[in-house]
Order: C-alpha cells, then sequence, then structure tokens
C-alpha cells in the first residue's frame, strides 16, 4: 500500500515538474477554430483542385474514388459552409471577449508601426547584416499577416463560391459578367491561399530552424517555456514580471498562463 501511495505521489510531482515547463498560448475556443479552419481548408483544396484541374488522370481518379463529381462538390460545399461558419464563430468570440467580458487582449493582432520595423530587422538579420533577430510580442509581424490575410481570402473565396453555387439566382440580380468573374476569383484566390499556407505558413510555424519538426501550440495550447522565451521574448518578460496569482480562466488577458518559477500561474 505504501509502495503505492509512493508511485502516485512521484506521478503527481512529476506531472507537476512539467506542468511548470509550459506556458499556456492559445485558449479552447482558439484551437477549436484553427482546427475547423484548418480540417475546412484542406478539405476545400483537395476537392477543388480535381475540379480546376479535371483533365489530369490523377484528378479524374481522385474523383472517382469519391464516387463522382456531384459527390465531390457536395463535399467541396460542405467544407465551404463549415469555413465560413468558423469565421462567424470566431467574430462572436471577439465580441463576447472585447463588449461583453471588456477583455481587451484581442488588439494585440493590430499591425503597429513597430512591427515593419521587425519586419526590416529581420531582412537585415536574414542578410547577414545584423547579429540578432527582432524581439516578438505576443504576435510576430508574420502571424499578424497570417491572420489578417484570412479577412481578404474569406470574402473573395466565400462570396465567389456563393455566386457560383447560386448562379442563376444571382445572374438575375447582377450582370451576367459577374458569374464568370467570380469563378476566376475563386479559382486564382484558391491558388494563391494553398500557395502561402503551403510554403510561407508551414515554414514559419512548423519548419523553420527552431521549430522543425512540428509547433504544437495552437493543437494543445502550452509551449514549452524555454521556446516561449525564444519565441516571444518581449511577452515572457512580462509574464514573469507579474505576480503568481492563479486565474480561473486560462484566457485571460490574450489566452496565456505561464508557470511562475515559485509554480504559481500569471497571467497576461
Amino acid at each position: 500500500m505504501s509502495t503505492s501511495l509512493t508511485l502516485d505521489r512521484a506521478r503527481m510531482e512529476v506531472r507537476a515538474a512539467e506542468a511548470s515547463e509550459y506556458v499556456t498560448r492559445f485558449d479552447v475556443h482558439q484551437r477549436l477554430q484553427h482546427f475547423l479552419m484548418m480540417s475546412s481548408f484542406i478539405t476545400l483544396a483537395l476537392t477543388g483542385f480535381p475540379q480546376k484541374f479535371a483533365e489530369l488522370s490523377v484528378s479524374q481518379s481522385f474523383v472517382n474514388a469519391l464516387g463522382g463529381l456531384e459527390n465531390v462538390r457536395a463535399i467541396h460545399r460542405g467544407a465551404g459552409f463549415v469555413m465560413l461558419s468558423v469565421c462567424l464563430y470566431h467574430l462572436c468570440y471577439l465580441f463576447v471577449r472585447i463588449i461583453v467580458q471588456k477583455r481587451y487582449s484581442a488588439f494585440a493582432m493590430v499591425p503597429r508601426p513597430r512591427d515593419a520595423l521587425d519586419a526590416f530587422r529581420m531582412v537585415r538579420y536574414f542578410l547577414g547584416l545584423s547579429k540578432d533577430k527582432p524581439a516578438f510580442d505576443r504576435f510576430s509581424y508574420v502571424e499578424k499577416f497570417d491572420y489578417w490575410a484570412i479577412f481578404w481570402g474569406i470574402p473573395m473565396m466565400g462570396g465567389s463560391g456563393l455566386v457560383l453555387l447560386f448562379a442563376v439566382q444571382v445572374a438575375h440580380i447582377l450582370p451576367g459578367e459577374v458569374v464568370p468573374l467570380a469563378h476566376t476569383i475563386h479559382s486564382d484566390e484558391a491558388m494563391l491561399a494553398v500557395s502561402w499556407i503551403a510554403i510561407v505558413h508551414m515554414f514559419n510555424a512548423h519548419l523553420a530552424p527552431g521549430i522543425f519538426p512540428f509547433n504544437p501550440a495552437i493543437f494543445t495550447g502550452k509551449l514549452r517555456r524555454d521556446r516561449y522565451q525564444h519565441e516571444h521574448p518581449l511577452e515572457y518578460d512580462r509574464l514573469m514580471a507579474k505576480p503568481a496569482v492563479r486565474r480561473t480562466d486560462p484566457a485571460e488577458q490574450g489566452g496565456v498562463v505561464a508557470r511562475t518559477p515559485e509554480g504559481g500561474s500569471g497571467a497576461t
């Protein structure tokens, strides 16, 4: 019996030690929104490109494997509505956080003059003109660009997709040229979005030196303390300067709860 209690106590101590090495970066709503956006985006890409490049044998094989073109279109449209729903979910989330709960941490994503300066400093670092990388706060200029690009991409993709879905109804209201224009916008914006995600976002989020092979923060909500200090030193220093007070809401002030060296919790 005493041996079992000793083992249980040891496990608890190990878990506590592991928890003290992590900083909570994203709350459950943010992680769920990302998962739904990622899943719908991948589904849209997989079902959209076989329609765009229908003459390719690989596209025809993929369409046949899913039971035909109508099935592919149904899946594509369903994923599109999921993506639009996620955007509505996110806007409602922001409304509740900012208007109802009076929490203004979301404004950390607003671009500032410092972001342009950080981009300039990063270029100097990449060219070997500076030995030090810029120190980032909660969000870097790249993360902000990724975020705000959605506010351009979704209206373009979603709006043009709805026009194509209800082409007959739209043609009764708007000039007929709107439908082929929507097709061009939908197709070209899809190429741009997939190229950006596959090359830029994947590299910065998962494949860059110091991050490879995977950044789990957006899936687990947590990031190792040493990586947080390295990737977001300005926010980390601000977190460590706060008193060790446990918050009931892990998303308080930006979705971050950091365990202080004394074992408490400090939130931004």
